[in-house]
């Protein structure tokens, strides 16, 4: 069971699981309400629950915080509760924004968390939540998902005709291909399933290596180019130059080389350029 059903990533698993998937969306299950997960969670008996469900708008945990504390962190530790109370194993689906501390490397699932912004610090709380409630869970920690033709980039190729793509050049993080998360995703339930003790109780599934936002999108037009499209001229701009409600991190990129470990491989973004622009 995939909570979030219509969410990004939730309609990947959905695709990516065909039948084996039931997503409901908010109107068939909200989240926030213990007794109706726990009723579906009873009456629907998952193998395993992955919870996709999130307010995924940064600025607005800084507008709303009742709400989006409701759904990234309250919810997610009485799900897992229901969660462990029936023996069934849980995903949890987590931020590369609980980091936020400078560094130059690429975080690791062992470092401290360091969130700047309110978005992260729900989140950090929704983990800690999970890891409570005790039961067979993971978080996963996933970063700017792409290829669904929902995503940044595909948002500034929708701009049409004379306009520019100003992009941030100072801000480095960790693309992942939407699609191959989501496979790995369910890679990872199965796993759980089982029962497999190598399975750690927070996993990083990111893309790799770590990249700028304007080296990445360069990258992807490239594609488009190649593939005999037109995307926008890029103008290279620095973080500064986006005034937002909340404050991003500069240096938010994970380290997935354990997951790398566990599933035979990364998941290198540069390889899913062309099949995630191509087209465009």
């Amino acid at each position: 069971m995939v909570t979030g059903g219509r969410g990004r990533l939730a309609r990947a698993l959905d695709r990516a699981g065909g039948q084996r998937v039931f997503a409901p969306g908010r109107g068939d299950l909200d989240i926030t309400d213990p007794a109706a997960f726990a009723a579906v969670l009873a009456a629907r008996r998952p193998a395993a629950v992955i919870n996709a469900a999130a307010v995924s708008q940064v600025d607005r945990a800084e507008t709303e915080p009742g709400r989006v504390e409701a759904v990234n962190a309250v919810a997610p530790g009485r799900m897992a509760q229901a969660c462990a109370a029936a023996g069934v194993p849980l995903i949890h689906v987590s931020s590369d924004y609980v980091f936020g501390a400078a560094t130059d490397r690429p975080w690791t699932e062992a470092d401290p968390v360091s969130p700047i912004n309110a978005y992260g610090r729900l989140k950090v709380e929704g983990e800690a939540r999970v890891r409570a409630a005790g039961g067979r869970s993971c978080t996963v920690r996933v970063a700017w998902l792409f290829g669904d033709g929902e995503d940044f980039i595909a948002g500034l190729l929708r701009r049409g005709a004379g306009t520019s793509a100003r992009v941030a050049e100072d801000q480095i993080g960790s693309p992942t291909p939407i699609h191959a998360l989501a496979e790995r995703m369910l890679a990872l339930a199965d796993r759980l399933i089982a029962g497999d003790p190598a399975i750690p109780p927070i996993l990083h599934l990111a893309g790799s290596p770590p990249v700028s936002r304007a080296d990445w999108v360069e990258a992807a037009f490239q594609a488009v180019v190649a593939a005999g499209g037109r995307p926008p001229p890029l103008i290279r701009a620095r973080m500064a130059d986006f005034p937002s409600a909340a404050p991003r991190p500069t240096y938010s990129a994970l380290d997935s080389g354990r997951a790398a470990e566990l599933f035979g491989g990364a998941l290198d973004w540069r390889a899913a350029l062309a099949g995630a622009f191509g087209g465009l």
